[in-house]
């Protein structure tokens, strides 16, 4: 077996806490126990629709589907199908069809996509991380996070006694030397070979050399981990340390202490950001020329005749994605572009926030827009229904044309560089801000927190 690390302590007070990566022994597919593996894995529970869940449950018995989400959402899962996944997930163990990797290990993640005519191929890491409070700021979210789906991930890993699916991480890496290492870990035959639904080819590395393992965790120690996505599963994370770590195991020492997350540098040229847009019904009656009357006291407006979602789309390019400013399409080939009048108006409502989260298009829109305008509060949760998210231009033209929505908003993508700066700076955006693009399957590698705990004693010695 590889050498493990010592039990880890604390930063002593005053000194900044280091991020702790450690490897893990993962249940995952047995190849020879299931199809495809391209059958078994899905997108994150969040991204996925009632219809390609349906379609997900058809594709195999054994998806991966049938772990992470309830046959309502995330938000709307009937108690006793957290029951089913977790019995579910005991059977699949039975059968064989998960299997236990024999010694500890980390995972790279090879992605190769097109996006834009553009080709890019991004390297990550799976591994696990010693879980931080977000005070310590060596993890930092940046968007707030609703209670429904935090309460449903606590739920699930209860049930279940696992974590099921990776938080996506985000590190500086400022000369990619760590970026660097991970590509060099990704040798000989691939561990997984497919490619997903939407074109993204994956070859992922199993690797298990303690020296490898530990020259990039040596790399990542004076990192600052960014959530990417996953905000929900860490907070859940947090909730299930407090809950069933043993009382008197030193900090480190427990496998409730860790959480699997799949680590990006920021260096990657792999690593994109996508906008995501908005569909909005006001809770109230919704005319759009009394919208449009009242948006003009704040923001200069530009009207653009569009035909079709594709003029739309081209129209966005066009005005919006270059700029700061804000798209909005009201339907019958009205789209307006929106650009702040002056910065004066968020620093005045927001002195307390710092001019890069205040410059922000969706903290404009939420802040400038939605909150006193439609009424949808900025902070707290949203009247149900009342606001659709979606990285696709045609769903905002249809879902407005079709009159299940009032108005939608277009928003420029978020460079990496300001997600960090906003993070750093201790203030979160707005729910579904980013849309780090590609995600992480799920299915790949699942972190059973009994299996690791043999692991965990062995770093109290």
């Amino acid at each position: 077996m590889m050498a493990l690390p010592c039990c880890t302590s604390r930063a002593p007070r005053g000194r900044p806490s280091l991020l702790e990566i450690a490897p893990f022994r993962a249940l995952h597919y047995d190849p020879a126990k299931v199809s495809f593996i391209s059958r078994l894995v899905a997108p994150p529970y969040d991204l996925i629709d009632p219809d390609d869940a349906d379609e997900l449950r058809r594709r195999d018995p054994h998806n991966v589907i049938r772990l992470i989400l309830g046959k309502e959402g995330p938000t709307g899962r009937r108690p006793e199908e957290y029951g089913q996944a977790a019995a579910t997930f005991a059977e699949w163990q039975r059968e064989g069809v998960l299997t236990a990797a024999q010694e500890p290990g980390v995972y790279v993640c090879e992605q190769a996509f097109t996006l834009d005519g553009t080709p890019y191929v991004r390297h990550g890491l799976i591994c696990t991380i010693l879980l931080e409070e977000f005070s310590s700021g060596q993890v930092l979210p940046h968007e707030r996070t609703m209670e429904g789906p935090r309460a449903d991930r606590l739920r699930l890993m209860e049930a279940c006694g696992a974590s099921l699916s990776q938080v996506f991480g985000v590190y500086s890496d400022p000369q990619g030397r760590a970026d660097a290492a991970t590509r060099e870990m990704a040798q000989g035959a691939p561990f997984y070979e497919f490619a997903d639904p939407d074109g993204v080819a994956y070859r992922v590395w199993r690797v298990t050399d303690a020296r490898r393992i530990q020259a990039v965790a040596s790399l990542l120690r004076v990192e600052v981990l960014f959530i990417a996505d996953g905000h929900h599963r860490y907070e859940a994370a947090l909730q299930y340390r407090a809950l069933h770590r043993p009382a008197n195991a030193p900090p480190g020492c427990a496998p409730e202490d860790f959480l699997p997350v799949f680590c990006v540098s920021v260096k990657n040229a792999g690593l994109r950001i996508l906008p995501t847009h908005r569909l909005v019904r006001s809770p109230g009656a919704f005319d759009p020329g009394a919208f449009l009357h009242a948006v003009s006291a704040r923001f200069t407006v530009v009207e653009r005749r569009v035909t079709g979602p594709e003029e739309l789309e081209r129209a966005f390019r066009e005005s919006i994605e270059p700029t700061d400013d804000i798209g909005c399409y009201l339907g019958r080939e009205r789209f307006y572009v929106l650009s702040l009048k002056s910065q004066d108006i968020m620093e005045r409502a927001l002195a307390d926030r710092p001019p890069a989260w205040r410059r922000l298009p969706v903290t404009c829109l939420h802040y400038a827009i939605l909150d006193p305008l439609l009424s949808i509060p900025a902070e707290g949760p949203a009247p149900a229904g009342s606001v659709e998210f979606t990285q696709h231009i045609a769903a905002v033209y249809w879902g407005v044309e079709a009159g299940r929505f009032g108005a939608g908003f277009l928003l420029p993508p978020i460079p990496a560089a300001v997600v960090e700066t906003v993070a750093r700076a201790r203030h979160r955006m707005p729910p579904k801000s980013t849309f780090f693009y590609p995600k992480i399957a799920t299915g790949l590698a699942f972190y059973q927190f009994a299996l690791n705990r043999g692991l965990a004693a062995a770093r109290r010695s």
